[in-house]
């Protein structure tokens, strides 16, 4: 379960509408309780920009020196990534199979569904054993 408070979903929505018609990025940080069924609490989130310039409308990409930023912070605040967010630009909120090439177990990826510049909906996946499967956001 992904745990996000009503404030940091509003960000990414935000930055998502702002964003459109190309693919925003960024980082949830946050804590993992992995003695209660893998919570991913997240107390921060970070947009960083997508490097893809040649597909921006359909896919992003995160540089290896934002992620190290990202988590140096993280680890600064005694947190750590716990995620992983992006827009589809007037596509569904479900991963592509490029999503899945570039995923890795362990963190949640949130997909937002944005149509004609508003989010439309967004839903929240992790990654078992090569495959997604939607986990339950709940909204604080």
């Amino acid at each position: 379960m992904l745990i996000l408070n009503s404030s940091l979903l509003e960000q990414i929505k935000t930055q998502s509408e702002k964003g459109y018609p190309f693919e925003i990025c960024g980082f949830m940080v946050g804590k993992v309780d992995y003695q209660s069924s893998n919570i991913r609490e997240v107390f921060e989130v970070v947009q960083v920009e997508n490097q893809n310039r040649e597909r921006a409308n359909d896919r992003f990409e995160i540089s290896p020196k934002d992620y190290m930023r990202v988590e140096q912070l993280a680890d600064s605040k005694g947190l750590q990534i716990v995620g992983v967010y992006h827009s589809h630009p007037d596509h569904p909120d479900r991963p592509s199979q490029t999503d899945l090439e570039y995923a890795v177990e362990d963190i949640s990826y949130i997909i937002l569904s944005v149509k004609g510049g508003k989010v439309e909906s967004f839903r929240s996946w992790y990654l078992v054993e090569g495959e997604f499967q939607e986990e339950e956001v709940k909204i604080v």
